[in-house]
Protein backbone atom coordinates (compact mmCIF):
# COMPACT_ATOMS: atom_id res chain seq x y z
CA UNK A 1 0.00 0.00 0.00
CA UNK A 2 1.02 3.70 -0.56
CA UNK A 3 0.88 4.69 2.77
CA UNK A 4 3.86 1.76 3.82
CA UNK A 5 5.96 2.90 0.99
CA UNK A 6 5.90 6.29 2.40
CA UNK A 7 6.29 4.84 6.01
CA UNK A 8 8.91 2.29 4.64
CA UNK A 9 10.72 5.23 2.51
CA UNK A 10 11.43 7.48 5.19
CA UNK A 11 12.31 5.14 7.97
CA UNK A 12 15.15 3.64 5.75
CA UNK A 13 16.22 6.72 3.31
CA UNK A 14 20.10 7.07 3.65
CA UNK A 15 20.86 9.72 6.02
CA UNK A 16 23.28 12.07 5.73
CA UNK A 17 26.85 11.47 6.47
CA UNK A 18 27.05 9.91 9.50
CA UNK A 19 23.72 10.58 11.02
CA UNK A 20 23.58 7.33 12.26
CA UNK A 21 27.18 7.85 14.59
CA UNK A 22 24.67 11.13 16.77
CA UNK A 23 24.24 8.84 19.61
CA UNK A 24 26.05 11.10 21.92
CA UNK A 25 26.60 14.27 22.68
CA UNK A 26 30.58 13.53 22.39
CA UNK A 27 29.23 12.25 18.38
CA UNK A 28 27.86 15.84 17.26
CA UNK A 29 29.63 18.30 15.52
CA UNK A 30 31.23 21.04 16.88
CA UNK A 31 28.79 24.14 17.42
CA UNK A 32 25.92 22.41 16.23
CA UNK A 33 22.62 21.40 18.57
CA UNK A 34 20.81 17.57 18.34
CA UNK A 35 17.19 17.91 19.48
CA UNK A 36 14.32 15.63 19.15
CA UNK A 37 11.29 17.02 17.61
CA UNK A 38 7.73 15.27 17.03
CA UNK A 39 4.66 16.84 15.14
CA UNK A 40 1.28 15.39 15.34
CA UNK A 41 -1.76 15.87 12.64
CA UNK A 42 -5.36 14.83 13.82
CA UNK A 43 -8.87 14.94 11.41
CA UNK A 44 -12.13 13.66 12.52
CA UNK A 45 -13.35 11.61 9.17
CA UNK A 46 -17.09 10.41 8.97
CA UNK A 47 -17.45 6.88 9.29
CA UNK A 48 -18.32 4.78 5.96
CA UNK A 49 -18.38 1.00 7.04
CA UNK A 50 -21.70 -0.50 8.10
CA UNK A 51 -20.48 -3.38 10.08
CA UNK A 52 -23.62 -6.08 11.82
CA UNK A 53 -22.93 -9.41 13.14
CA UNK A 54 -25.34 -11.66 14.06
CA UNK A 55 -25.67 -15.33 15.15
CA UNK A 56 -28.14 -18.42 15.27
CA UNK A 57 -28.48 -20.42 18.34
CA UNK A 58 -30.64 -23.63 18.74
CA UNK A 59 -30.80 -26.21 21.47
CA UNK A 60 -32.14 -29.79 21.20
CA UNK A 61 -31.47 -33.23 23.33
CA UNK A 62 -30.21 -34.78 19.49
CA UNK A 63 -26.76 -32.92 18.51
CA UNK A 64 -27.42 -34.15 15.08
CA UNK A 65 -30.99 -32.34 14.32
CA UNK A 66 -29.61 -29.27 16.55
CA UNK A 67 -26.52 -29.27 14.00
CA UNK A 68 -29.01 -29.75 10.76
CA UNK A 69 -31.13 -26.65 12.36
CA UNK A 70 -27.65 -24.59 12.91
CA UNK A 71 -26.63 -25.89 9.18
CA UNK A 72 -30.07 -25.14 7.10
CA UNK A 73 -30.78 -21.82 8.84
CA UNK A 74 -27.16 -20.45 8.14
CA UNK A 75 -27.55 -22.03 4.85
CA UNK A 76 -30.35 -19.70 4.20
CA UNK A 77 -28.39 -16.70 5.68
CA UNK A 78 -25.54 -17.36 3.79
CA UNK A 79 -27.90 -17.37 0.47
CA UNK A 80 -29.80 -13.83 1.51
CA UNK A 81 -26.34 -11.97 2.11
CA UNK A 82 -25.05 -13.44 -1.67
CA UNK A 83 -28.35 -11.71 -2.76
CA UNK A 84 -27.69 -8.64 -1.70
CA UNK A 85 -25.16 -6.33 -3.74
CA UNK A 86 -22.19 -4.51 -2.31
CA UNK A 87 -22.15 -6.29 0.97
CA UNK A 88 -19.33 -8.61 2.47
CA UNK A 89 -19.68 -11.60 4.35
CA UNK A 90 -17.71 -14.38 6.31
CA UNK A 91 -19.17 -16.74 8.81
CA UNK A 92 -17.92 -16.61 12.27
CA UNK A 93 -17.34 -19.09 15.13
CA UNK A 94 -19.46 -22.41 14.93
CA UNK A 95 -19.73 -24.37 18.19
CA UNK A 96 -21.96 -27.06 19.66
CA UNK A 97 -21.70 -28.17 23.54
CA UNK A 98 -23.70 -29.96 25.89
CA UNK A 99 -25.55 -28.60 28.81
CA UNK A 100 -26.14 -30.74 32.07
CA UNK A 101 -29.60 -29.41 33.82
CA UNK A 102 -31.85 -30.14 36.62
CA UNK A 103 -35.27 -30.90 35.34
CA UNK A 104 -36.65 -30.11 38.48
CA UNK A 105 -34.54 -27.93 40.14
CA UNK A 106 -36.04 -27.59 44.07
CA UNK A 107 -33.79 -28.20 47.26
CA UNK A 108 -32.95 -31.43 48.19
CA UNK A 109 -34.59 -32.76 51.25
CA UNK A 110 -32.59 -34.23 54.28
CA UNK A 111 -31.16 -37.75 53.07
CA UNK A 112 -32.82 -37.50 49.41
CA UNK A 113 -29.65 -39.04 46.62
CA UNK A 114 -29.15 -36.44 44.54
CA UNK A 115 -30.50 -36.04 41.62
CA UNK A 116 -29.69 -37.31 37.33
CA UNK A 117 -28.63 -34.36 35.50
CA UNK A 118 -30.16 -34.40 32.24
CA UNK A 119 -28.61 -33.35 29.22
CA UNK A 120 -29.38 -30.99 26.14
CA UNK A 121 -27.18 -29.61 23.07
CA UNK A 122 -26.20 -26.02 22.47
CA UNK A 123 -25.04 -24.68 19.43
CA UNK A 124 -24.67 -21.32 17.14
CA UNK A 125 -23.08 -20.29 14.67
CA UNK A 126 -22.72 -16.41 13.77
CA UNK A 127 -21.83 -14.23 10.49
CA UNK A 128 -20.73 -10.94 9.57
CA UNK A 129 -21.92 -8.20 7.47
CA UNK A 130 -19.97 -4.91 5.92
CA UNK A 131 -21.23 -2.79 3.66
CA UNK A 132 -20.74 0.84 3.06
CA UNK A 133 -24.88 0.68 1.29
CA UNK A 134 -26.41 1.41 4.64
CA UNK A 135 -29.57 0.85 3.21
CA UNK A 136 -28.91 -2.62 1.18
CA UNK A 137 -27.59 -4.05 4.65
CA UNK A 138 -29.82 -2.90 7.25
CA UNK A 139 -32.41 -4.61 5.01
CA UNK A 140 -30.70 -7.87 5.19
CA UNK A 141 -30.44 -7.67 8.45
CA UNK A 142 -34.08 -7.69 8.74
CA UNK A 143 -34.61 -10.86 6.70
CA UNK A 144 -31.75 -12.52 8.67
CA UNK A 145 -33.54 -11.72 11.85
CA UNK A 146 -36.78 -12.87 10.14
CA UNK A 147 -35.07 -16.42 9.74
CA UNK A 148 -34.17 -16.21 13.73
CA UNK A 149 -30.62 -15.04 13.59
CA UNK A 150 -29.62 -12.77 17.01
CA UNK A 151 -28.15 -9.18 16.32
CA UNK A 152 -24.67 -9.12 18.39
CA UNK A 153 -23.50 -6.02 17.04
CA UNK A 154 -24.67 -3.33 14.42
CA UNK A 155 -21.35 -0.75 14.48
CA UNK A 156 -20.14 2.58 11.65
CA UNK A 157 -16.57 2.63 11.86
CA UNK A 158 -14.12 3.97 9.10
CA UNK A 159 -13.52 1.59 5.78
CA UNK A 160 -9.76 0.80 5.39
CA UNK A 161 -9.48 2.54 2.51
CA UNK A 162 -10.54 6.01 3.71
CA UNK A 163 -8.19 5.35 6.83
CA UNK A 164 -5.08 4.91 4.63
CA UNK A 165 -6.59 7.59 2.50
CA UNK A 166 -6.50 9.76 5.38
CA UNK A 167 -3.36 8.96 6.39
CA UNK A 168 -1.45 9.67 3.36
CA UNK A 169 -3.12 13.19 4.11
CA UNK A 170 -2.08 13.35 7.31
CA UNK A 171 1.61 12.16 7.07
CA UNK A 172 2.31 14.97 4.61
CA UNK A 173 0.89 17.72 6.62
CA UNK A 174 2.67 16.29 9.92
CA UNK A 175 6.30 16.37 8.00
CA UNK A 176 5.52 19.71 6.68
CA UNK A 177 4.42 20.62 10.38
CA UNK A 178 7.96 18.83 11.76
CA UNK A 179 10.34 20.48 9.19
CA UNK A 180 8.86 24.08 10.28
CA UNK A 181 9.24 23.22 13.98
CA UNK A 182 12.75 22.29 12.94
CA UNK A 183 13.47 25.63 11.35
CA UNK A 184 11.90 27.42 14.16
CA UNK A 185 13.92 25.49 16.53
CA UNK A 186 17.04 26.54 14.92
CA UNK A 187 16.41 29.86 14.46
CA UNK A 188 15.34 29.94 18.62
CA UNK A 189 18.82 28.94 18.92
CA UNK A 190 20.87 30.86 16.75
CA UNK A 191 21.53 28.42 14.06
CA UNK A 192 20.56 28.82 10.56
CA UNK A 193 20.32 25.25 8.98
CA UNK A 194 18.00 22.16 9.97
CA UNK A 195 18.72 18.65 8.96
CA UNK A 196 16.26 15.81 9.76
CA UNK A 197 17.62 12.62 10.95
CA UNK A 198 15.77 9.14 10.22
CA UNK A 199 12.24 10.04 10.96
CA UNK A 200 10.02 7.59 12.52
CA UNK A 201 6.40 7.47 12.16
CA UNK A 202 3.66 6.38 14.32
CA UNK A 203 0.18 6.14 12.50
CA UNK A 204 -1.53 6.10 15.96
CA UNK A 205 -5.08 6.38 15.59
CA UNK A 206 -8.35 5.29 17.08
CA UNK A 207 -10.44 2.29 15.03
CA UNK A 208 -13.17 0.49 17.06
CA UNK A 209 -13.44 -2.73 16.31
CA UNK A 210 -17.37 -3.93 16.81
CA UNK A 211 -18.28 -5.31 20.00
CA UNK A 212 -19.69 -8.99 20.49
CA UNK A 213 -23.07 -9.12 22.75
CA UNK A 214 -24.53 -12.54 24.21
CA UNK A 215 -28.24 -13.40 24.57
CA UNK A 216 -30.38 -16.06 23.45
CA UNK A 217 -31.72 -16.60 20.28
CA UNK A 218 -34.87 -15.65 19.06
CA UNK A 219 -38.00 -18.98 19.36
CA UNK A 220 -39.74 -20.41 16.49
CA UNK A 221 -42.61 -17.45 17.16
CA UNK A 222 -40.31 -14.76 17.01
CA UNK A 223 -38.65 -16.06 14.17
CA UNK A 224 -42.19 -15.69 12.26
CA UNK A 225 -42.75 -12.39 12.87
CA UNK A 226 -42.74 -9.14 10.77
CA UNK A 227 -39.57 -7.31 11.57
CA UNK A 228 -38.95 -3.51 10.94
CA UNK A 229 -35.15 -3.10 9.60
CA UNK A 230 -32.43 -1.73 12.24
CA UNK A 231 -31.57 2.00 11.77
CA UNK A 232 -27.63 3.15 12.45
CA UNK A 233 -26.20 6.45 11.82
CA UNK A 234 -22.83 7.00 11.09
CA UNK A 235 -20.46 9.14 13.68
CA UNK A 236 -17.04 10.23 13.37
CA UNK A 237 -13.35 8.70 14.20
CA UNK A 238 -10.56 11.03 15.26
CA UNK A 239 -7.80 9.90 13.15
CA UNK A 240 -4.34 10.71 14.48
CA UNK A 241 -0.75 10.42 12.88
CA UNK A 242 2.52 11.15 14.71
CA UNK A 243 5.85 11.81 13.45
CA UNK A 244 9.28 11.77 14.85
CA UNK A 245 12.56 13.25 14.17
CA UNK A 246 16.41 14.11 15.56
CA UNK A 247 17.17 17.57 13.99
CA UNK A 248 20.39 18.46 13.40
CA UNK A 249 21.18 22.34 13.98
CA UNK A 250 23.90 23.79 12.24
Amino acid sequence: MRFLAIAAFLLFTSLPAAAQDYQTVLDIPEGATLVSLSATERVEVDQDLLVASLRFEGQDNDPKKLQNDINEIMKQAIEKSKAAKDVKFSTQQYYVYPHDYDPNPRPLEVGEPPRKLERTWRGQQGIELKSKQADVLLALVAELQVLGLTMNSLDYTVSPELLEETRESLLETALLKLQSKAERTAKALGKTKSNLLQINVDIGGYYPQPMMARGMAMDAGMAKMEMAAPVAAPGQNEITLTVAAQALLK
